[in-house]
């Protein structure tokens, strides 16, 4: 393990002092450049060029003092000229307008001669703001193809092509100068010259190499890699000698002669670089003609088109520089803007090739590049051109022509400046516009994926989950195949499959390269079958067949938490285009969903199993509810002088809530009412053994009812368990004398309302009796009786009744029972009950009954029978 991060981290040791010497070169060029530019009156120019101490070109001033090209320069300044150095250094020690003392030996004369040559400064007049503002995008040029080098090299420090690229970068960083060795402070002048030399001659080396190991290397390479040498040692050498020759000549001229003679012919410069530039695209275009790598193949036509794009202009620029021989300076602005400009796509187009983990087709490219620079730049371009006039207003109208140049541009960056925060007021909105605008498809991918997310949670049936998902993806991403690969007993199945059919017995065990490393990755697994640094060539030959027949390109898990239910198999889009970050975000959330959907399919399905399986249970429960209503009174026999009924309303199918009317042999009748403790099956069987036991008491015509309720807890007490109980009411009215004696054991008190003589409702509770039944063994009941009168009535409830909530917690209550009985005591005791219900219902107002509800009403008829 150590060795592998040891192998993986140890370029860093090289590339990174040589990242920081690279970066110090570019960014101290940089701030030369700039202010070379602003302060080029300020500068004294050289005079003279020389080579080898012989006059090459000469300024104005110093053809009229008498300097003539092909003279030759003894002395400078009263020191022997021994080399560039020498020359510069006198120059920098005066001002422009000074003179320099020159001993030279003319050309066409025999004799030294001492000549006073003046100085001119570097510009008469101070640089224009189109001219600064090339220098500048120059500037900027240069220090992005170090960045975008930089970059490439970190992100792949064990990748010879980005290492390659490195270097290519840093020598097309040195193609377009704006300032030379000697703007920088002296003590860097070698350092200066070595490293703009040196990476400047080399771009011919790295432009071989980048053709012969991009995007793979030619067979013949892999089979004899020395052969490549025979290309790469003599532009090598040549490159080393030409770097030598130029240092040695900043010290001494006569430090190699014959080196000297051997490298300086720009004719044969021009050949190799010429040479290299064609050794180039030959490989690309032999490449992309043999490859049969799809993704190279598509590296290879965007490298191809970039790279003639942005470096034929440039070219065909220092052609004819080198030619015609026409001086830089008198190139047009206008047009080294330009190539500058279009130079940008090449070191873009390096870096794609190399960085992206999977190139797009050429045309998806170009289209996608198009509308972002329509879209996104064209909105900065917008606020661009109208800054524009602004500037200008303020420069020229209100502030008048004769500032300054630093004043001007004071006044450029504080437009700059008010440009920007309005365009950050105003960018978030206009992006959506034009996201909408210029990139409908995405947006709507985006929108059909998040749509798709929200919706699956809903759907429980698990082939209808399937296939919404995956024809949703394959729609909105256009991915003409995808399946679905489900866990089944330690093996994942294909259980849908679009856009293909899957051959027979096709599983990937649970165990399996590929399941550990959809389990492993904390992203989607990506597969690529044309590259061979894929984890995929890991895998099995029989899992690289099972993976070629579902078309898999993506592996997107399924599942929750720590449990993997299974994975999407996404194939390649139809422009073979890449999964994006926001494709992947996207499709994980819809996993996600799915995932949760699926498990709840699952849950409903084994649901709908158990239900199955239960529902001999459930008929069983159906005939027990039956049951019990059959155990509440069927018929109530007339009794003289009262009207009385009864009703429950069980929360549950069956409950615990128990009345009873029985006619005794005496004719008496009797009244019970009770609530046995829980709900459910459980209390309907209490309840039905508490019924047995009242009516088997009652029947031996006891009259002492304290006996009688004495009787029936013991009995209920020793057929339930100890945590089972009953609050119970039982009374018996006598129809002849009026009487009705009972006993309440822990039971709600029944009401009796009674009108008095001046209007008002009296209320009676009847609460005498003892503690519940079924708790406590040989527990003690008392018994009290009372005289109904006529008009009394009589009320029974449970407190199902009573304790009626609403959804804020609020119980009806007895003091809300009372006036609803009183409102509708001009009723029949059996239109009282439904009113008195829908009473306690529209308190609630629609909130869930949570206990059984049972009410008896027994109205003493005003003619009551003697």
């Amino acid at each position: 393990m150590q060795n592998r991060q040891w192998r993986r981290y140890r370029n860093y040791l090289f590339l990174v002092p040589l990242f920081a010497v690279a970066l110090f070169y570019q960014i101290t060029y940089s701030v030369v450049a700039l202010r070379t530019a602003t302060h080029a009156t300020e500068i004294p120019e050289n005079p003279f060029s020389t080579n080898n101490g012989t006059v090459t070109e000469v300024t104005k001033e110093a053809a009229k003092a008498g300097l003539h090209v092909g003279d030759r320069v003894l002395t400078i300044d009263g020191r022997v000229l021994k080399g560039d150095r020498d020359l510069c250094h006198a120059v920098r020690q005066h001002k422009p307008g000074d003179s320099v003392i020159l001993t030279i030996l003319g050309k066409e004369r025999s004799s030294v001669e001492t000549l006073r040559v003046p100085e001119s400064a570097r510009q008469k007049e101070p640089i224009t703001f189109g001219d600064l503002t090339v220098t500048g995008l120059l500037v900027a040029m240069m220090l992005f193809c170090v960045l975008v080098g930089i970059y490439v090299a970190a992100v792949l420090p064990n990748d010879p092509r980005a290492l390659i690229l490195f270097g290519l970068m840093i020598s097309l960083s040195q193609i377009v100068k704006s300032a030379a060795y000697y703007d920088f402070p002296e003590f860097l002048w070698t350092f200066a010259w070595a490293w703009s030399v040196a990476a400047m001659i080399n771009w011919s080396l790295w432009l071989v190499a980048f053709g012969l190991y991009f995007p793979d290397r030619f067979a013949w390479d892999l089979k004899k890699p020395s052969r490549k040498w025979a290309i790469l040692v003599p532009i090598i050498v040549w490159n080393s000698l030409v770097t030598i020759d130029a240092v040695s000549g900043l010290y001494s001229y006569r430090a190699f002669p014959t080196l000297d003679r051997i490298v300086d012919h720009q004719i044969l410069i021009s050949c190799i670089i010429g040479s290299a530039v064609s050794f180039f695209f030959c490989s690309l275009g032999v490449k992309a003609g043999i490859t049969k790598n799809r993704d190279a193949r598509r590296r290879l036509r965007i490298l191809l088109v970039g790279s003639s794009v942005g470096l034929g202009p440039l070219g065909c620029l220092i052609f004819y520089e080198l030619f015609a021989r026409v001086p830089e300076h008198r190139i047009s602005e206008a047009v080294e803007l330009a190539v500058g400009l279009l130079f940008c796509i090449f070191p873009l187009t390096l870096a794609y090739v190399i960085v992206v983990e999977r190139a797009m087709d050429l045309r998806m490219v170009i289209r996608q590049g198009v509308r972002y620079t329509l879209a996104r730049g064209g909105l900065r371009v917008l606020f661009g051109l109208t800054g524009v006039p602004i500037v200008y207003g303020l420069n020229v109208v209100v502030f008048g022509s004769g500032l300054s140049l630093p004043a001007k541009i004071s006044i450029v960056v504080t437009a700059a400046i008010l440009i920007s925060l309005l365009i950050g007021k105003t960018r978030k909105r206009l992006i959506v516009w034009i996201d909408r605008k210029y990139f409908r498809e995405a947006y709507n991918a985006q929108v059909i994926l998040e749509d798709l997310s929200e919706s699956v949670r809903t759907m429980v049936d698990e082939h209808q989950l399937l296939d919404t998902v995956a024809r949703r993806i394959s729609e909105s991403l256009h991915v003409p195949q995808v399946s679905i690969l489900l866990d089944g007993e330690g093996v994942y199945r294909p259980v849908y499959c679009l856009g293909f059919e899957p051959p027979e017995q096709l599983a990937l065990p649970a165990d399996s390269k590929t399941v550990d490393v959809i389990k492993e990755s904390k992203e989607p697994a990506r597969i690529y079958f044309d590259r061979e640094d894929n984890w995929v060539h890991q895998a099995p030959e029989t899992e690289l067949v099972t993976l070629k027949a579902i078309h898999a390109q993506l592996l997107l898990p399924v599942g929750m938490k720590d449990k993997l239910l299974g994975f999407f198999s996404l194939g390649p889009k139809l422009s073979e285009e890449p999964y994006s970050r926001t494709d992947v975000q996207l499709l994980r959330s819809v996993a996600l969903q799915t995932g949760l959907a699926l498990e709840n399919s699952r849950l409903t399905s084994a649901v709908a199993k158990e239900m199955a399986q239960r529902e001999r249970l459930n008929r069983e429960i159906e005939i027990a509810r039956e049951v019990q209503e059959r155990l509440f009174p069927q018929r109530l026999p007339p009794i003289d002088g009262i009207d009385y009924s009864g009703a429950c309303r069980p929360a549950l199918g069956v409950g615990g809530d128990y009345y009873d009317f029985l006619t005794l042999a005496n004719g008496d009748l009797g009244i019970a009412i009770g609530d046995v403790s829980g709900k459910g099956i459980a209390a309907a069987l209490l309840m039905a053994s508490l019924q047995a036991s009242l009516r088997g008491q009652a029947m031996m015509g006891q009259g002492d009812l304290a006996r009688l309720m004495k009787n029936v807890n013991q009995l209920v007490y020793e057929a339930t368990p100890m945590n089972r109980y009953a609050t119970f009411f039982y009374g018996q009215y006598n129809h002849d004398s009026r009487v009705f004696t009972y006993v309440n054991a822990g039971h709600n008190p029944p009401m009796i309302l009674r009108r008095v003589q001046d209007g008002t409702t009296h209320v009676i509770r009847l609460e005498t009796g003892g503690p519940v039944v079924g708790l406590f063994p040989n527990a003690p009941y008392q018994q009290a009786s009372l005289v109904l009168e006529p008009g009394d009535v009589f009320v029974g409830f449970t407190d199902g009744i009573s304790e009626a909530m609403n959804n804020e917690d609020e119980e009806w209550g007895e003091e809300r029972l009372i006036p609803a009985v009183a409102s509708n005591a001009g009723q029949s005791a059996a239109e009282m009950i439904p009113s008195l219900m829908a009473e306690a219902d529209r308190f609630v107002s629609g909130a869930p009954q949570h206990d059984d509800m049972t009410l008896v009403v027994v109205k003493m008829r005003q003619a009551a029978v003697s």
